[in-house]
């Protein structure tokens, strides 16, 4: 048999791998609930609220504002508590207008995200007009990036808080919000994030959160692993009694 085929061959059975292997999640657990507060900036709520932009704020799509604070309630996410590491996802948004109209800037969907190596930021989406009439159109952007020092994240009951951790405007969040420079000092970021109380720190994956199998699902993988090794086998057997022929 020529080389390359037989190459061929062994890798396509060494891809097949064990029969029956399933993949699992990444270590953590998913987040069961978890609220979110800011105040976004209150120099600016103040200023958006006084005499000079003549402005307001709306909420929608399930934030809520209670001075001096907005609120936001997960929809889903996925934490290791140990770093922590992971992120989680708050619907919401918050539209900001002044000056007639001139300004017009919405900040939506939150995202708690911790990266394990010590750092956490806020990513926002944010769309609308600039007061220098720029448009902005940005998902997902590293907002603001919080200071996690002296935060004790260690969960009690399954619950991980986050109090009030400085928040500074990003070089992304200045391009988003062009308003103000990057270093800003913004609000601080509180939130709390159940985990549940049985959440595994040992590095697996915990109860339900680890992909298993469907029932027969031992069985399905290992037909079709067969399979494929007696149809390799076979081309095999195929091509060696060509070359005896020849």
């Amino acid at each position: 048999m020529h080389r390359p085929l037989a190459a061929l061959l062994v890798a396509a059975a060494l891809a097949v791998g064990p029969a029956g292997t399933v993949a699992a999640q990444v270590p953590g657990c998913d987040v069961d609930s978890a609220t979110l507060t800011w105040g976004f900036k209150e120099s600016f709520r103040a200023y958006i609220d006084g005499s000079i932009a003549n402005g307001e704020w709306t909420v929608a799509d399930g934030a809520g504002y209670e001075t001096p604070t907005f609120g936001f309630v997960a929809a889903e996410g996925r934490l290791d508590p140990r770093g922590p590491e992971g992120s989680v996802d708050f619907p919401g948004s918050v539209r900001f207008t002044g000056h007639g109209g001139i300004l017009d800037t919405t900040i939506a969907n939150p995202v708690l995200q911790f990266r394990g190596d010590g750092k956490a930021f806020l990513l926002l989406d944010v769309r609308g007009v600039t007061m220098d009439g720029d448009e902005v159109a940005m998902s997902l952007t590293r907002f603001v990036e919080l200071d996690l020092t002296g935060q004790d994240l260690e969960p009690v009951d399954g619950i991980v808080t986050l109090d009030e951790a400085p928040a500074t405007l990003t070089a992304d969040g200045a391009i988003a919000f062009p308003n103000y420079p990057e270093g800003e000092a913004f609000d601080p970021v509180s939130a709390t994030i159940d985990v549940g109380a049985d959440c595994d720190l040992s590095g697996l994956p915990v109860g339900g959160d680890a992909a298993v199998p469907p029932p027969g699902g031992d069985i399905l993988p290992a037909v079709v692993g067969g399979a494929v090794v007696a149809l390799l086998a076979a081309i095999m057997i195929w091509f060696a009694r060509r070359r005896r022929q020849r």
